[in-house]
This record gives structure tokens, C-alpha cells and sequence, in this order.
């Protein structure tokens, strides 16, 4: 498998394509999500479910943790410890976004119910880490197409934006998780 990825990498025209795809039907299919109606569950099924957020919360922290990791280990000169970190932050973030889909594709949207200040500023973040997470996916998706193919110049200038971004985009998955958790409860009882 691993040097299917690597030659996919390798030719431009496929990753290029697959990157494009990618970044066009996540964000279409986490919008739909909002339009299809909610199954009935049993309480228990709910209460089951709203453990999502939670393990998304950590595959976003962890994300950030493994980003950080990544950065340190290429400072360092360390190529296959830095390739290793970063392949296993995509793929916590595959899974947080399967996780996501789970989660909002059965159960209602949870609004914020804070007051004042408070619901300005987890808007602001909110909005921020929505709208950063969509450029996220090709921005990442293209610097580790070009890691893997050895482009390290191409890889090297991608980087220096999309690193911060996509730190940002993981902690604040954390910050909204720790401050809409409370309302999850809410709408459970």
C-alpha cells in the first residue's frame, strides 16, 4: 500500500485529481448532513453517540500533537520519523472526519446556548476553524502528495502556510468540542 501512495504522489495528474475530488465532496457531504433528517434512536443509542465529540476532540488533539512532533523531528533532520508523524496525523484526521460524519449524519445539530461575550468569541472560533478546515484539506493533501514524491522544494513552500493552519484548524476543534460539551447534555435529556 505504501508505494501505491508513493506513486500516486509521484504522478502529478492522479493526485492532483484525487486531491480535488477529496476536497470537494467532503465539504458538500458535511453540508448535506445538515439537510438530511435524523433517525430515531433509543436513548441509549443516543447517549452511545454523544462519545463522538469526545474521541474527536482527542484525534483533533492529537492531530495537533503529532503536527507538533512532525515539525520538531524535521528541525532535527529526522526524514522517516518526520514521514511517520505525518502520515499517522492524516490518518487521525481521516478518522476524526469519519468520526464527525457518524455523528452529525444521525444525531441533530447541537446549538450553542451561551451568552454575552462568550457566544461571540465561539463564533468567531467556530467560523474560523470551519472555514480554515476546508482550504485544509487540499493545502494538506498537496504538501504530503509532494513529500511523498520527493518534490521537497514544492513540499517545503506549501508548508509554510499550511502547517499553521492546520494547527490552528486542530486546536480549535478542541476549543469548540470544550465549549459546546456542556450543550451536548442539554439536548440529550
Amino acid at each position: 500500500m505504501k508505494m501505491d501512495l508513493v506513486k500516486i504522489a509521484q504522478n502529478r495528474k492522479k493526485s492532483r485529481t484525487l486531491i480535488v475530488i477529496a476536497s470537494l465532496v467532503i465539504p458538500i457531504v458535511v453540508t448535506a448532513l445538515r439537510y438530511i433528517p435524523n433517525p430515531d434512536l433509543t436513548e441509549g443509542t443516543k447517549t452511545m453517540l454523544y462519545g463522538l465529540p469526545l474521541l474527536n476532540a482527542i484525534l483533533n488533539g492529537s492531530t495537533f500533537l503529532l503536527l507538533i512532533a512532525a515539525f520538531v523531528a524535521i528541525k532535527g533532520k529526522n526524514i522517516a520519523r518526520h514521514k511517520k508523524l505525518v502520515s499517522t496525523a492524516l490518518i487521525f484526521s481521516g478518522l476524526f472526519l469519519i468520526s464527525y460524519i457518524a455523528f452529525h449524519g444521525i444525531l441533530p445539530e447541537t446549538r450553542y446556548e451561551g451568552e454575552g461575550s462568550i457566544k461571540i468569541v465561539y463564533y468567531f472560533i467556530l467560523i474560523t476553524h470551519i472555514l480554515l478546515s476546508v482550504i485544509i484539506v487540499p493545502l494538506a493533501l498537496t504538501a504530503y502528495s509532494h513529500g511523498l514524491a520527493g518534490r521537497i522544494d514544492l513540499h517545503r513552500k506549501i508548508v509554510k502556510f499550511t502547517f499553521p493552519f492546520w494547527l490552528y484548524v486542530t486546536i480549535t476543534g478542541v476549543i469548540v468540542y470544550i465549549m459546546i460539551q456542556p450543550f451536548y447534555e442539554i439536548q440529550l435529556w
